[in-house]
């Protein structure tokens, strides 16, 4: 009898109160390439040890972005495709058009990045750090002023939501006066998908999904055509750099333009907001740690890379095995797709000591939080760190003065990231 056959990756009751560790852990030991099979979904193979991770993130030879990135649950399904088949309607390509970045095969991959990425360089986004420290002292502000007048204060949702749409609207070229209708939507596009954001009715969480689908592409596309008509200019902006862009020597489409920012902004924003209250959360429960980083302010960096390592908000992405191959022996064929679950690879016993333990000393920190290694590494690694960094230096000095108020929530959207539902915190009495 197979010791794992009764695992189930995809019951969201394993991730509502967090990340699956024993059951990952399981996989890791006694079947670390595991075919994976459900009713209601299409059979995979699950990865979960951080070599094999690595590996198929580097092989794009064998493995394709282009087909799908993740697993669907079927609760979930049907909005998205909703949206798909819309978006095909209204530009004229199939469902299955690659959308984004993230879809993209090489060598068109490898044309778009290039064109967007001097935005993204270390270097450009240590330039933006004095920048985005100043907003999250302004939303740091904010929220303990509500927690002041409210007693209590949500994390999830008044601390950590603005500022990865703050910082990715000003790097692609958003006017600030836009911001507040582009974050109430954003918000939006979560609400059909569990019953904590959706409403009594579920085809009105629908509605609303789509309405905030519909917003977002109406302005992401109106903000292209605005700028295609100005050429683009000399901007260093990332929409500018895409309107200047050649992939085969032709412009891209203005609909392919919209899709990268609305990926950009849609896959930053979730990641980094939900790492940054998750990173809050760990610096609470593990006050030793929080009392190294005051003491010793230049732990901040390794600090960032054990909250990504250790909250593991990105949970899985699929890819399409392309050419006949192997893993540890087992054979994964043409047209079979695998998933690399990340939480797994980050918590790897042979990688990691001590990996569930949260310590911002730890060295090295080799985790595969940004998609592994390879061509599709996040674009975005850099710009999420500095992002994280800005908001530990503001939010820091005033934790030891709070602690959590009742139970954490959390909800697996899609199979892709951890979002935090709820994370409320109160001032410690006096």
């Amino acid at each position: 009898m197979n010791a794992v056959a009764d695992i189930d990756v995809t019951s969201s009751a394993l991730y509502d109160e967090g990340n699956p560790w024993q059951t990952l852990e399981r996989l890791r030991r006694q079947s670390p390439v595991h075919w994976y099979q459900q009713p209601g979904y299409e059979p995979f193979w699950l990865i979960s040890l951080h070599e094999d991770i690595s590996w198929v993130s580097r092989n794009t030879e064998f493995f394709s972005h282009q087909q799908r990135i993740g697993v669907e649950t079927p609760d979930e399904i049907d909005p998205w495709e909703l949206e798909r088949e819309r978006r095909g309607q209204l530009y004229g390509h199939a469902a299955d058009y690659p959308a984004g970045l993230g879809l993209m095969d090489a060598p068109v991959h490898g044309q778009v990045r290039s064109a967007m990425y001097p935005c993204f360089t270390p270097k450009a986004t240590e330039a933006r750090g004095k920048r985005l420290t100043e907003l999250a002292e302004g939303y740091v502000a904010d929220f303990l002023a509500a927690l002041d007048r409210d007693g209590t204060a949500d994390v999830a949702h008044l601390l950590s939501a603005k500022l990865p749409l703050a910082a990715m609207f000003e790097l692609i070229g958003v006017p600030e006066e836009d911001w507040d209708g582009l974050f109430d939507a954003h918000r939006d596009t979560a609400s059909a998908f569990h019953q904590d954001y959706a409403d009594a009715d579920p085809e009105a969480a629908v509605q609303r999904f789509l309405a905030a689908m519909g917003y977002l592409d109406t302005y992401f596309t109106g903000l292209v055509n605005r700028r295609m008509a100005e050429g683009g200019g000399q901007g260093d902006d990332v929409l500018s750099r895409l309107v200047r862009a050649r992939v085969d020597d032709e412009p891209l489409a203005f609909h392919d333009m919209s899709y990268q920012l609305f990926n950009l902004v849609q896959a930053g924003n979730g990641t980094t907001r939900n790492a940054i209250a998750g990173g809050i959360r760990a610096l609470l429960e593990n006050p030793d740690q929080l009392r190294l980083l005051l003491d010793d302010p230049s732990l901040i960096d390794g600090a960032v890379d054990e909250i990504i390592r250790y909250t593991s908000i990105a949970i899985t992405l699929v890819r399409t095995c392309v050419k006949d191959t192997e893993i540890r022996g087992q054979k994964i064929r043409k047209g079979e797709s695998v998933a690399l679950f990340f939480p797994s690879g980050n918590r790897d016993e042979d990688v990691f000591t001590d990996p569930d333990a949260f310590d911002i000393t730890r060295k090295p920190n080799r985790h595969v939080s940004f998609g592994g290694n390879g061509m599709h590494r996040c674009i975005g690694a850099a710009l999420a760190r500095e992002e994280i960094k800005a908001m530990l230096r503001a939010i820091v000095p005033v934790l030891p003065r709070l602690k959590l108020a009742g139970d954490p929530r959390m909800l697996v959207l899609r199979m892709l990231i951890l979002e935090y539902v709820k994370l409320p915190v109160e001032r410690k009495e006096k």
